[in-house]
């Protein structure tokens, strides 16, 4: 367990040095950009840029993790299975500080903003007002969490198969994501709408929003647990099957 506590350590420390200058560079680029465009055409209008951003930053910081730390960490005498519960924790960390910054961050600039910019986050855009902050800080941190576990996962399979296999795979499902999606449609709207419809149904109310118009959240937060759980168990799986020379060096070393 001790070795355990040192390596989260390691890695919540790690994190914490990623965290502090993203938010030091949008704390100096939006503010700047924002108020220029104003100054410029003298218009309001409604804006949201924290939240994707950090998406993208956990996002990227999932897909990184395996190539930056998991051949120093078993060249130091880590197992896979405390390498891969040091990974998760540092997930839960950024998702979870992130989150909360986010939350706070939002509910000020809200008040901030009022009259000049309305500010609106994803999870009032999606699911309205008047929702107490815990929830809205649950959501966003699972949101968080599942984008990491994403990126951790895919960029576990990527390096599990050939560079060359790879990248054809990648280009493979973005073409059947992008001609695929025009078809999904037009197979809703045809000859079985019923189905079509029934499974629309079923997946809008998995997100929360009930027939009766009522928002229950704790279906997407039950959803967004089930993802996260499956992406980590597979995740797992795949790691404990992962050779030291499938994965590039790394410069790092764990004092």
């Amino acid at each position: 367990m001790k070795k355990m506590r040192i390596l989260i350590r390691y890695e919540c420390e790690l994190s914490w040095k990623y965290i502090w200058i993203f938010y030091l560079a949008i704390a100096i680029v939006f503010p700047t950009v924002y108020g220029l465009l104003y100054l410029l055409t003298h218009e309001t209008g409604r804006i949201n840029c924290l939240e994707m951003n950090t998406m993208i930053f956990v996002g990227i910081v999932g897909m990184m993790q395996i190539n930056e730390d998991f051949r120093m960490l078993m060249q130091n005498g880590f197992t896979r299975a405390y390498i891969f519960s040091a990974t998760a924790a540092q997930f839960a960390f950024i998702s979870g500080l992130m989150s909360l910054i986010d939350t706070a961050a939002g509910m000020v600039l809200r008040g901030l903003l009022s009259g000049l910019f309305d500010y609106e986050t994803i999870f009032e855009s999606l699911y309205g007002y008047g929702h107490p902050a815990v929830l809205r800080w649950l959501w966003l941190f699972l949101v968080y969490l599942l984008i990491s576990s994403l990126g951790f996962f895919f960029a576990l399979v990527i390096n599990r198969v050939p560079k060359k296999l790879s990248v054809f795979a990648v280009t493979i499902l973005a073409a059947l994501l992008l001609l695929g999606i025009p078809f999904l449609f037009a197979a809703v709207s045809a000859p079985w709408k019923a189905v079509g419809h029934s499974i629309l149904s079923f997946a809008v109310r998995c997100f929360g929003f009930m027939d009766d118009g009522t928002v229950r959240l704790t279906n997407p937060i039950f959803l967004l647990l089930l993802c996260i759980g499956i992406l980590s168990a597979g995740s797992y799986l795949i790691i404990r099957r992962t050779e030291l020379s499938a994965v590039r060096k790394s410069a790092l070393t764990l004092n």
